[in-house]
């Protein structure tokens, strides 16, 4: 190029023979800021072109460079680093099939039409940060082995990535969204990073498998959002949703706290593995574990088959629309380990994230002790402290919404919790009183088994002391009638003779012994 004193739109027709002539499959081909017309991008295509019927392009640069509308160049095999910065293609432009073995950056490039990356195959990194896609961008089973790019990326028409595969990290970060977007069976060896993106008309992304973190961050979908798929991590921190909000996971752990959400957020676990794209190899139950829905506000909340052992709920708007199905475990403390009339061990009563935090102290682990420093603070916020008065009536809150959707011995571990703080916390010292009362004698009315057990002793001490009434009376009879015995039988042998004798005596005896001792015969009778 240089020998010839010009750019190939410029020369001579005989100088233009000549460069083309001097081409070989692999050359390097510099085309900075030139307007490129059709004719000379097809001419140095054909002469590029190998015995295997694609173009070989060495170093390529066209930074800057204006090309015609409706850029063919499907199936070129760019072999050394590329770049078309600040490029801007008139209409559309098919990069179908190719391939670029070096760095490939298409930074701040413009694209006029429809653009189709379908099938082509990325070895090193590539770059389309802050491209603007005026037409459909096609990067259908698109494959990267290494990072990808997107950062701040216009895309105004649809953008299709069905099938395609990231060899590392799909960073799409602040990219928006103006049509319709499709991630359908993608596959991000890492993290699929969708921070602050815009999706103008919802975005559905999945089914998909990230071996580490789904971002979402942030992130503005109006129309609503679908995410379904299989992921360490999910992060959709403040993230602003106008409508319905559907995450169906696998193996995630996922954390929604600020989120705001126009419809319903719906959480599911998905037991299956998804169909048409491979898992990694991921020990654990595949059940979804939510770590916050601090600050989330929604029209409604559906949690199925999810781990809410360390969530945490303080700062959850409208806690009453809560809805809960399926197997849903919370944190628990300790249940004793008997149970009244030889049955079945209770199960561990079941306590919010937070409460086991604040039993534990500031930093500290539930159920174990932490010193002198971290017992004052227990102290400080169990009588009463702002937390606790807040929990007591998130408490009460996600009692109401457990009873309404069927959850009867959730909503009852619910109540007995916020009695609980109640009782621990409470400023009057008679209402504390009253609660130590109920707490002892019925568990706040809420355990039957305790009530049974004082029922059994009250009983067992009234049979108690009724038989030990009627033993003593026994008793006490029993040492007052042999002395009875005893006068009466002497009685019986000293007057019964001497009544016989004045019998037989008739009128020699005296009528006065004989009534006196009628008396006493009858005083001992009775």
């Amino acid at each position: 190029m240089e020998r010839l004193g010009g750019c190939p739109a410029h020369l001579r027709p005989d100088e233009f023979d000549r460069f083309v002539a001097g081409l070989r499959p692999g050359a390097d081909l510099d085309l900075r800021g030139v307007t490129v017309p059709a004719w000379l991008l097809d001419a140095l295509l054909d002469a590029l072109t190998g015995p295997d019927g694609r173009p070989h392009i060495g170093r390529t640069r066209f930074d800057g460079a204006v090309l015609p509308a409706h850029a063919v160049l499907h199936g070129a095999c760019v072999e050394g680093d590329s770049s078309f910065d600040g490029a801007c293609f008139l209409g559309g432009a098919s990069f179908y099939d190719a391939r670029f073995f070096g760095n490939v950056s298409f930074r701040g490039a413009r694209f006029g039409g429809n653009a189709s990356f379908h099938a082509a195959r990325f070895h090193r990194h590539a770059s389309f940060e802050e491209a603007v896609f005026a037409g459909d961008a096609l990067f259908g089973e698109a494959a990267w082995h290494a990072d990808a790019s997107f950062r701040r990326t216009v895309f105004i028409g649809a953008a299709c990535f069905d099938r395609a595969r990231f060899g590392r990290d799909a960073a799409m970060q602040a990219a928006c969204f103006g049509a319709a977007v499709s991630f359908k069976r993608v596959h991000v060896a890492r993290h699929a990073r969708f921070e602050r993106a815009r999706f103008r008309h919802g975005a559905w992304l999945g089914p998909l498998v990230a071996g580490g973190r789904i971002g979402l961050a942030d992130a503005s979908a109006n129309g609503g959002l679908r995410v379904h798929a299989a992921a360490r991590q999910v992060s959709a921190r403040g993230a602003t949703v106008h409508g319905a909000a559907d995450f169906r996971l696998r193996h995630a752990e996922l954390d929604l706290e600020g989120a705001g959400v126009g419809g319903t957020v719906t959480v599911r676990s998905l037991p299956q593995p998804i169909q048409g794209v491979a898992e990694p190899v991921w020990t654990g139950p595949p059940a979804v574990r939510i770590l916050s829905l601090r600050g989330v506000s929604a029209r409604g909340l559906h949690l199925a088959d999810v781990d809410l052992s360390g969530c945490g709920f303080l700062g959850l708007h409208r806690p009453d629309l809560l809805r809960i199905s399926g197997d849903c475990p919370f944190a628990t403390v300790p249940a004793r380990h008997w149970q009244p009339f030889g049955g079945p061990a209770r199960r561990g009563r079941a306590v919010l994230a937070e409460d086991l935090a604040r039993r534990a102290g500031v930093g500290g682990e539930p159920g174990r002790g932490h010193g002198r420093r971290h017992g004052a603070a227990r102290g400080r916020v169990g009588r009463g402290g702002v937390d606790a008065a807040r929990l007591e009536a998130l408490y009460r809150e996600l009692a109401r919404a457990s009873a309404g959707c069927g959850q009867a011995a959730l909503a009852r571990d619910f109540r007995y919790a916020a009695l609980e703080l109640r009782r621990h916390g409470d400023h009057a010292q008679w209402r504390r009183l009253t609660l130590h009362v109920l707490w002892l004698t019925s568990g706040y009315g809420l355990r039957t088994s305790r009530m049974m057990a004082w029922f059994a002793v009250i009983i067992a001490l009234l049979c108690c002391g009724a038989t030990y009434l009627r033993h003593g009376s026994h008793e006490t009879s029993a040492a007052h009638t042999p002395a009875l015995d005893r006068v009466c039988s002497a009685g019986r042998r000293g007057l019964l003779p001497a009544v016989r004798k004045a019998a037989f005596a008739g009128r020699g005896a005296a009528p006065g012994a004989v009534i006196e001792d009628d008396r006493n015969v009858t005083g001992c009778l009775q």
